[in-house]
């Protein structure tokens, strides 16, 4: 059986429109669909638990936890063998979950999997990035995946056939093996949004398991639709988890250069300087969104 777990914050609708595309495409009998509030307007809870029904475990969270331990909340509650975890603004066009579960039965070295993304209007779009890191940031995606295109596949205009490995996956789709995503930990609670894909494939691959990208099946993504009204807040949340994850798992001085190139950059955007302070301190989790939801 597949756990998806959604979470909504006041997007109900994105998140009823995600919930009738689990119902419209997947075997009724093979699934299970828990949905956690992190703390909506009471008119928006009300409507998600209206619109439902008594078929999906609508779970209450009292405070706006992120997406991680919002996450986790619906994790600890689920009986599923696999854990499909879902942004409320994606919705499935085709049963794409049960060639995934497939795989993951026949590729036992793989740790997390998600099908080819697609925008609302039917655009490809990637369903991977590369890691965070010094090179990345001076030179972009482009030049490195023209050097070494073993370590950094092409991203964008490119159409890929097979199943591959990447270094990270799109958190707004990700099935793992219920097991490998206790094994590694789950997600960090330290990260409130962004590069909690990037912080768990981290571990999964330390434990000799794969992120994958099966491009076989295909599911859409409206993309932010739920941060879009607070859109410099959330660009500052991810510098704030970039710096955390990168320190956390490149140490102190490595990271601190990292941070001082970052800074460099910005410095260059006058347009960007309200992140300064979290790249002046480090990785600044007091300034998280965590702290004033």
């Amino acid at each position: 059986m597949v756990s998806f777990i959604i979470l909504n914050y006041n997007t109900h609708e994105l998140t009823e429109r995600c919930v009738e595309s689990i119902r419209r495409h997947i075997p009724a009998e093979s699934y299970e669909i828990i949905v956690v509030d992190n703390d909506s307007r009471p008119d928006d809870r009300e409507a998600l638990k209206k619109a439902t029904g008594t078929t999906v475990r609508l779970m209450v969270n009292k405070m706006n936890t992120g997406f991680g331990a919002g996450n986790m909340l619906g994790a600890y509650a689920a009986k599923g063998d696999y854990l499909c975890f879902l942004n409320s603004d994606v919705y499935l066009t085709e049963d794409c979950v049960t060639p995934l579960c497939t795989y993951l039965h026949q590729h036992p070295e793989t740790g997390v999997i998600t099908p080819q993304q697609y925008d609302g209007e039917g655009r490809i779009v990637p369903s991977f990035d590369h890691a965070p890191g010094i090179w990345i940031e001076l030179l972009g995606n482009r030049p490195l995946e023209w050097l070494f295109p073993a370590r950094y596949p092409r991203r964008k205009h490119q159409h890929y056939t097979h199943p591959f490995a990447a270094t990270q996956i799109n958190g707004c789709f990700m099935l793992f093996p219920a097991d490998k995503f206790w094994k590694a930990g789950g997600f960090d609670l330290n990260l409130f949004l962004y590069y909690e894909e990037f912080d768990i494939c981290s571990r999964l691959r330390k434990k000799g398991w794969n992120s994958v990208v099966y491009p076989g099946c295909r599911f859409s993504h409206l993309h932010e639709q739920s941060t879009r009204r607070i859109r410099s807040a959330t660009i500052r949340e991810m510098y704030i988890s970039r710096m955390y994850c990168y320190r956390k798992y490149h140490g102190l001085t490595t990271a601190t250069l990292y941070r001082l190139v970052n800074l460099l950059i910005v410095l260059c955007k006058p347009h960007k300087w309200y992140i300064l302070p979290v790249l002046w301190r480090g990785e600044a989790l007091s300034l998280s969104l965590r702290h004033r939801t």
